[in-house]
């Protein structure tokens, strides 16, 4: 798997090579911290797209739709989650015990509606092809089901804790980079994250059996991007 690192790299730089949508297209609360460029010899369309990573996502990884209950959308067309992760009994008051979860929401039929679904990209050597594309916002936090849910601040996992201890707002501070890391990587804080079956996460990385995959990572510098960090994940054909 190819990885390179676009932290300290200017975001005109980054927006000029993926041409990344105004948040003003979704009106999400946060804007999309993981893109999904999906080369046209992969999926033909976005549709097709969308179901190549949801359905991997699902497949290889357990992240699924199983709430049970109405979830707010926050402007989504679909969302999902892997739940039961990093049980945590360490603290004093059993009320906080709590496992965790990851959270995705799936945005695409705005970007279908507005013509914004498909991108050329221009790669160092000249051009990579043409992209379906869509987005999604990613973030780790207590589990739903908990009377606490999403925040318990001193948790060594998903709190204000350790490395994360600066962070002004929990939830695009902590909640929100753990939640990339995990679905990229497989990993929270550096360290593998196994299901509550005992079969470790593994993180969109895995799809580099499978696929040329590559992960950029962007830190946001414009207006409109209310987060503190974002991946584009370029997923092209095997040996290409």
């Amino acid at each position: 798997m190819r990885k390179s690192s676009w932290y300290g790299t200017g975001m005109s730089e980054a927006a000029a090579r993926f041409d990344l949508p105004a948040r003003s297209v979704f009106e999400p609360p946060s804007y999309p911290n993981v893109w999904f460029y999906v080369h046209e010899r992969v999926a033909a369309s976005q549709d097709a797209a969308v179901s190549l990573v949801t359905g991997w996502l699902r497949d290889h990884c357990g992240i699924t739709n199983d709430f049970g209950h109405w979830k707010p959308p926050e402007a989504s067309d679909s969302q999902a989650r892997l739940g039961g992760l990093q049980p945590w009994t360490g603290g004093a008051d059993p009320a906080q015990h709590h496992a965790h979860d990851l959270h995705i929401r799936y945005y695409y039929v705005a970007l279908r509606q507005t013509r914004m679904q498909q991108v050329a990209l221009q790669g160092a050597r000249g051009p990579m092809g043409r992209y379906q594309r869509f987005a999604g916002s990613v973030h780790y936090e207590v589990a739903d089901e908990h009377p606490l849910h999403p925040y318990i601040d001193d948790c060594p996992y998903c709190g204000r804790t350790g490395a994360y201890a600066g962070a002004d707002d929990l939830f695009a501070g902590v909640h929100e980079p753990l939640g990339l890391e995990l679905l990229l990587d497989g990993t929270i804080r550096g360290q593998p994250v196994s299901r509550s079956d005992g079969r470790p996460v593994g993180g969109i990385a895995l799809m580099k059996e499978t696929h040329a995959l590559q992960i950029e990572r962007v830190r946001p510098a414009r207006a409109d991007m209310n987060i503190v960090g974002l991946a584009v994940v370029l997923i092209d054909p095997k040996g290409s």
